[in-house]
């Protein structure tokens, strides 16, 4: 059981962090070329919405809560493991 809470303590932390770069990503992606900027903001639905700032600063939000969520996820599965440990 030590081995399973470790494993998903390290998977937790791995995409929390994946999680907190990928606004960074995002906005470069979206903003790092005038072509790309256009050729996104005139594409269907969801990315068309990428060129407005609300709807970038509510991604942002929602994918920095998702890495703070994940990171809590795996201090709890860590503190589950140094739990058993301390049991046997």
């Amino acid at each position: 059981m030590r081995v399973l809470y470790k494993l998903l303590s390290s998977l937790f932390l791995g995409l929390s962090l994946l999680f907190f770069l990928s606004p960074v990503g995002l906005y470069w992606f979206i903003h790092g070329d005038d072509d790309r900027y256009v050729w996104i903001i005139k594409g269907p639905y969801p990315f068309s919405q990428f060129g407005s700032g609300p709807f970038q600063l509510w991604m942002g939000i929602g994918l920095v809560l998702t890495g703070v969520i994940c990171a809590v996820i795996s201090l709890v599965f860590s503190w589950l493991q140094k739990r058993q440990e301390t049991r046997t």
